[in-house]
C-alpha cells in the first residue's frame, strides 16, 4: 500500500504532530508500505539532515506566497499535481486546522483517492458547547474540508469530542499517539555535556515541551519551593525552547531557587531518553488545550512515575494511583504535594513507573498504534 502523509507540521517543525508523523511513517515503512511525506516548501530545513534515515521520501508543494508562516497555504494546484503524480492508495492528513492537510483532503476528493484526517488538537474552552457548536458552523470553509475526509481519527476521546463538533456525523475513531518504547526504555549513552547535567545524585524532577504559557512550566517552578521544603536537595530540569524562557528564568531568580532550576533549552532527540532515564519524577503541568501529551508516553516508556494536570485527554492516559498521579490544573500546591508523595516513597514511585511501562508497551508502542491505523486504511481500499 502507498500512503501519503500530509501536514504542515513536519521537520523542521518541533512538536507532537511532527513526532507522530515521523514515528508513523517509519513504522508503516517497516510494515512494508511505501510512505511519502507531503508538505509545503520551507527555507528552514537542513538539506543534510534526513529525519527518516532514507526510508521515507518527502515532497514539498510550492507556497502561494513567499512567506514562512505556518498558516501560509501551499499552492492548491501544485499540491493536487504532486498527489496526482504520486498516486497514493490513501491520503492521510494530519492536524485538522491548518492549510496543507485540509487542501490535501480536497485534492484527494478531486482525484478520487480515499482520505483520512487525524485530529491532534483541542483548544481553549473545548468542552463548552455554547462556544464551539456555533463556532463550528461559522467556520464553514474548514468544516467543509473536514467533512470531505472519508474517515476521521482522533488521538484521544477529548480530541474526538472536539472534532465531532465540525462533523455532519460522528464517525470518529480514537487511535492514540505512538512511541518507540525501546528508545526510552533503553536509552543510548550521549555526551552529557549537551544537556549540562551536574547533579545526578540528587532527586530529579523533569519536564519537557514548548515553553509557552499553556504548558504551565511557570506552575512547576512555583511548586519547587514546596518540593524543596521536603526535599532540599531536589533539582528541576526543563527541556525546551519558547517565548516563556526569560520569564521562567526571572521567576526562578525571584523565588531564590535559581541553583535548583535548570532551563536546558532545546535538547536533541538523541539526548532526551537519557534525561528521562536520569529523572525520578516526570511532570506535565499543562494549564489547557492538552489533547494527549506525547511526553507522557515517553516518560511511561522510561518507567517513570508521572505527575500530570487533570485536563483534556491526559486522564485517558494517566490513571490516578495506577501509572501516575493527577492534580487540578493551575494549583501549584497540588502539584508539589504529588511530587513529594513520589519522592517520599521510592517503592510506591517504582510501582507506578512499572505500571506506566506496561501500559506503554500494551497501548502506545508504534507497532500497536500503526496496526490500528493500517486497519482504517484497509477499510477504505
Amino acid at each position: 500500500m502507498k500512503i501519503a502523509l500530509c501536514s504542515d507540521w513536519v521537520y523542521p517543525s518541533v512538536g507532537g504532530v511532527q513526532s507522530h508523523i515521523t514515528g508513523l511513517a517509519m513504522e508503516l515503512t517497516r510494515m512494508g508500505h511505501e510512505v511519502v511525506i507531503v508538505t509545503k516548501e520551507t527555507d528552514e530545513a537542513d538539506p543534510e539532515f534526513d529525519p527518516y534515515n532514507g526510508a521515507v521520501r518527502e515532497i514539498r508543494a510550492k507556497r502561494v506566497a513567499d512567506l514562512k508562516h505556518v498558516l501560509m497555504p501551499p499552492n492548491p494546484r501544485d499540491l493536487r499535481k504532486l498527489l496526482g503524480a504520486e498516486k497514493p492508495d490513501v491520503v492521510h492528513a494530519h492536524h485538522a486546522f491548518t492549510p496543507t492537510p485540509l487542501l490535501s483532503i480536497n485534492a484527494a476528493k478531486e482525484l478520487g483517492i480515499p482520505s483520512v484526517l487525524t485530529n491532534h488538537s483541542i483548544t481553549f474552552g473545548n468542552t463548552y458547547d455554547i462556544i464551539w457548536t456555533p463556532m463550528s458552523q461559522a467556520l464553514f470553509p474548514i468544516r467543509k474540508f473536514i467533512n470531505d475526509a472519508d474517515r476521521v481519527i482522533a488521538v484521544s476521546g477529548s480530541a474526538a469530542e472536539f472534532i465531532g463538533r465540525f462533523l455532519n456525523d460522528k464517525r470518529v475513531t480514537v487511535i492514540p499517539n505512538g512511541v518507540n518504547v525501546a528508545k526510552f526504555a533503553e536509552p543510548k549513552e550521549v555526551d552529557v555535556d549537551e544537556i549540562s547535567i551536574k547533579t545526578l545524585e540528587h532527586p530529579m524532577l523533569f519536564a519537557v515541551g514548548r515553553l509557552s504559557f499553556r504548558k504551565g512550566f511557570h506552575l512547576l517552578i512555583e511548586a519547587m519551593p514546596l518540593v524543596l521544603g521536603a526535599h532540599p536537595d531536589a533539582v528541576l530540569y526543563i527541556a525546551g525552547k519558547g517565548g516563556m524562557m526569560p520569564y521562567l528564568n526571572m521567576l526562578a531568580e525571584y523565588l531564590d531557587i535559581k541553583s535548583q532550576v535548570n532551563l536546558l533549552g532545546y535538547v536533541s532527540d538523541e539526548a532526551l531518553p537519557l534525561l528521562y532515564g536520569m529523572s525520578d519524577v516526570f511532570a506535565l503541568p499543562s494549564l489547557t488545550s492538552e489533547s494527549f501529551g506525547i511526553t507522557l508516553i515517553e516518560a511511561m516508556s522510561a518507567r517513570k512515575p508521572i505527575v500530570a494536570s487533570r485536563i483534556g485527554g491526559v486522564p485517558e492516559i494517566i490513571q490516578d494511583n495506577h501509572n501516575g498521579l493527577l492534580f487540578d490544573p493551575w494549583h501549584s500546591k497540588g502539584l508539589a504535594d504529588r511530587v513529594n508523595t513520589l519522592l517520599d516513597d521510592e517503592e510506591y514511585a517504582g510501582k507506578l513507573g512499572k505500571n506506566a511501562y506496561m501500559d506503554a508497551l500494551e497501548k502506545y508502542d508504534w507497532p500497536v498504534v500503526a496496526r490500528s491505523v493500517e486497519k482504517v486504511y484497509e477499510e477504505l481500499i
